[in-house]
């Protein structure tokens, strides 16, 4: 493919200053290296003069070159010259920027004859469409208007070269205004300095390439503290800009391996991690433009690894900081959020700083935060705030949920979010409508890993350690790997046993071990049953088989690690490690055991992650690619997920100081009773004490609510009692000042409606108004005492509102089914009665006949 170059230099202005001489010398330096080293069939310069001693165009330090003429220049080379072929253009000169009438910035490369209004400036919108437009194969442009202190916003430059991030194989490289003035060197312009030695030698890779990443990386490096900030916009291949001849090359061998089995790259390993780039310059662009950027791919896709090993060293290298390493939301992710910050305060001022973002939120906390870096924040496994939460409209997801999303909305914002996020969990996100908004609009997907991409992935970690893949190994794993769907994390594990078992002699990776292994789809299925069989598995025949005990451990170990969900869809779950050996009780021995185990499952095993703090499984690859824990997690679903409930009960208890209101509800109570005997194996001493509490608290309400039964039944017998006896003669009770002793004392509530529902979590029993009463002979004074100590009595056990309701209910029931009985019991408390039973009938407890009488002796 033919490749054509456009160098464009600008010295002379008509109406703006000052002149810049050093554009042309700039430009020209590009322009002869581009002929040089480019490969580039041709070179054109503008404005341009021909030295005919040397019989070459060279830059004119003396010539203008007017908008006219540059615009003619920059149609004829992008949809003529170039077309379906390989283009670049460089241009130094002015870069300007005004304000139109709706002060919407616009900005423009200036011509020798444009005015700072921007008349007869190239403006950057319509070079952009001019961009869109054309057909060139792959196009690198690099922009240095960056002389003189004038330079072009970055914001601009996002906003108007749009179509550097929709076309592949487009790039921009310039420079933008800092937060100070852009400095020129002695020779160069700041930034086509650091262009020039990025394309030179010393910058080249082992086969002599300078890539357009390459050029990028050391430019960041050079102009680090120079007031300018170095922008690449647009993705695709490694376009290559100038050829030397290969590096002599000189062989070093490393053992270290360079993949990462189940777990994730992170910086440590950044050098390994390939095939990425055009993700990582997508997240790097969604940064630019927004403060909150959501990933979300399939399990296994690589969303950990690209933030940690892609994202991260980039931003870094661009003088980024990390907030906090990054965080999982866990079971308390409000916890985690405030957790991330206390790098940056003193201890004695970090009450304030939480009590600032629960009230504030977290704009008011990073104005606070020390000096001027700007701030990353990762959030992964973002699904854990609804896999680990009780509800996923719990108010503490809701409330991190808010914190996070409002980021989006703070203006020139220090601290960005990204989060990691598997895709099938987007349903879930879709009650929150800010994050459902951001989702729809800031959110990088993950895609297949394919092509050359994959091929890099799989070859070149190796090749940095000095090995290859043996002939026909390539092929055989990309052909498997195209019919596995997100198999990256088993891709990866494959390869890590491939090298465990690489020929040390020939330094390759080979076919014949790739098949004993059983390629991408039977190597972790094939280890991990190695684990969990035999004790000596590193070896490549073991024979010392696990005691049936230590395997039914290990069950109970990655049971444990899983949270069971609807239908097939299960998640992990951390554990501490203190959990885990609960499952021992308090066998010291069996915990021992289990230690070793947990020790062995984690290194060399390679199947957990995490220490005293937290226990996880290596990847969710696990959940679905070892058949025997797939087998396991069919067995007891229904059971596990009652666990996890108690669970989930269990620490909200736990979080509110153990207080009775929290202690297991009747209906998940009941669940747990009916399923002791096959619960009772997998519950941790503690939450067999939790669950053996909350039966005898229950326990001791139903005894309460029997005894008050049994008091309320014989408080109604002595009440049927004074309605028969009329002709007894009492002191007038004060009705009035009885039944407002009751109403502002014990019952609160105007009527039976508007009992709050949080009241109605006990039945009241149906009372038993026609027990026999025969023999029965009232003495007003003894029936006045019983009264008043059968009140005693409910009072002492503290009978709910539903449950005085309930008993005023049933008196009215009886009254209104019975107009004789009403008649009595109104005469009777008409006539009045004993000062006793006064007394007794104004005590605070209750007197629920009077309260329930008060309006029939008003209508009387």
């Amino acid at each position: 493919m033919v490749r054509y170059a456009l160098v464009i230099g600008i010295a002379n202005y008509e109406k703006i200053s000052p002149n810049l001489p050093k554009a042309v010398t700039d430009a020209e330096a590009i322009a002869q290296i581009l002929e040089k080293k480019g490969n580039f069939q041709d070179v054109e310069r503008l404005p341009r003069r021909w030295i005919k001693e040397e019989n070459r165009w060279e830059v004119a330090l003396d010539k203008k070159l007017t908008a006219k003429d540059l615009g003619e220049a920059l149609k004829k080379f992008l949809l003529e010259k170039a077309k379906h072929q390989e283009a670049l253009i460089y241009f130094a000169g002015h870069g300007l920027e005004v304000a139109s009438w709706t002060d919407e910035k616009k900005g423009f490369l200036a011509t020798s004859d444009c005015s700072s209004d921007g008349r007869n400036g190239i403006w950057l919108d319509d070079l952009n469409k001019l961009i869109g437009k054309s057909e060139v194969s792959n196009l690198v442009m690099l922009l240095d208007c960056c002389h003189a202190g004038y330079a072009l916003e970055r914001k601009l430059l996002d906003d108007s070269l749009t179509a550097f991030g929709k076309k592949t194989d487009y790039y921009l490289i310039t420079a933008c205004r800092g937060f100070e003035k852009a400095l020129e060197a002695k020779e160069h312009g700041v930034f086509t300095g650091a262009v020039l030695k990025g394309l030179g030698d010393d910058n080249a890779d082992e086969d002599g390439r300078v890539s357009g990443d390459r050029l990028f990386d050391l430019i960041t490096s050079e102009l680090k503290g120079s007031g300018q900030e170095p922008i690449r916009m647009g993705w695709g291949r490694s376009i290559t800009l100038v050829q030397y001849p290969p590096k002599q090359k000189v062989q070093v061998v490393k053992e270290e391996c360079p993949y990462q089995g189940l777990r994730y790259f992170d910086e440590k390993q950044k050098e390994f991690f390939f095939g990425r780039e055009k993700v990582i310059q997508l997240l790097w662009q969604k940064l630019g433009q927004a403060n909150f950027v959501p990933i979300i791919g399939a399990s296994g896709s690589g969303k950990s690894s690209v933030v940690r090993a892609g994202l991260i060293p980039k931003l870094k290298e661009n003088g980024w900081e990390l907030l906090a390493e990054p965080i999982l939301p866990g079971v308390e992710p409000l916890a985690e959020l405030k957790r991330a910050f206390n790098g940056w305060f003193e201890r004695s001022q970090l009450p304030e700083i939480y009590s600032l973002m629960e009230t504030a939120g977290l704009a008011a906390v990073i104005e606070r935060l020390p000096g001027s870096k700007r701030l990353l924040l990762v959030v992964d496994q973002f699904e854990e705030v609804f896999t680990l939460r009780s509800s996923d409209k719990d108010e503490q997801t809701r409330r991190f949920i808010e914190l996070l999303t409002k980021v989006a909305e703070i203006p020139d914002s220090r601290l960005a979010i990204v989060t990691t996020m598997r895709a099938d969990f987007l349903e879930y996100c879709l009650s929150y409508e800010s994050l459902t908004e951001l989702i729809q609009n800031q959110s990088v997907y993950m895609p297949p890993l394919l092509g050359a991409e994959l091929e890099e992935a799989i070859a070149k970690p190796a090749h940095l350690q000095g090995y290859h893949l043996e002939t026909g190994l390539l092929g055989a794993i990309l052909d498997e790997v195209g019919k596995e769907k997100d198999c990256l994390p088993l891709l990866q594990f494959a390869l890590t046993e491939l090298w465990e078992k690489r020929d040390n002699q020939k330094h390759q990776l080979t076919l014949e071990q790739y098949q004993v292994l059983g390629g991408v789809a039977g190597a972790l299925n094939r280890h991990v049953e190695k684990v969990y069989r035999y004790k000596d598995f590193q070896k490549d025949l073991p024979q010392l088989e696990r005691t049936p005990q230590e395997q039914e451990w290990i069950k109970r170990i990655f049971l444990r690690l899983v949270r069971t969900g609807e239908g097939e869809k299960d998640t992990r779950q951390r554990q501490t490690k203190a959990k885990l050996l609960g499952i021992a009780k308090d066998n010291l021995a069996d915990r021992k055991v289990i230690n070793h185990v947990l020790e062995e499952l984690i290194f060399p095993g390679r199947l957990l992650a995490g220490g005293d703090e937290g226990v996880d499984l290596a990847h969710e690859a696990l959940i679905e690619s070892w058949q025997r824990f797939v087998e396991w997690r069919q067995e007891n679903r229904e059971l596990r997920r009652l666990i996890d409930r108690i669970e989930v009960a269990f620490r909200e208890w736990l979080k509110h100081q153990q207080d009775v209101d929290y202690l297991l509800p009747r209906g998940l109570l009941g669940q747990v009773r009916s399923h002791l005997p096959n619960l009772e194996p997998y519950l941790t001493n503690s939450l067999k004490e939790y669950y053996e509490q909350s039966n005898a608290y229950e326990e001791a309400l139903k005894a309460k609510y029997e005894d008050n039964e049994r008091t309320i039944n014989r408080l109604m017998n002595i009440i049927q009692q004074i309605s028969i006896h009329t002709e007894s003669t009492f002191p007038q009770l004060n009705f009035t000042e009885v039944s407002e002793s009751y109403t502002q004392h014990i019952f609160p509530y105007p009527n039976f409606k508007e009992v709050p529902e949080n009241d109605t979590e006990h039945t009241f029993p149906q009372f038993n108004f026609h027990e026999s009463t025969e023999g029965f002979q009232l003495n007003p004074n003894e029936a006045a005492t019983e009264i008043q100590e059968l009140l005693e009595k409910l009072s002492h056990n503290n009978p709910t509102p539903v449950e005085q309701e309930a008993l005023k209910e049933q008196i009215n029931n009886q009254i209104q089914i019975n107009p004789t009985l009403k008649q009595r019991m109104i005469s009777v408390m008409k006539a009045g009665g004993t000062e006793a039973i006064t007394m007794a009938l104004n005590h605070p407890a209750v007197n629920v006949a009077l309260v329930t009488l008060k309006h029939f002796l008003e209508d009387e």
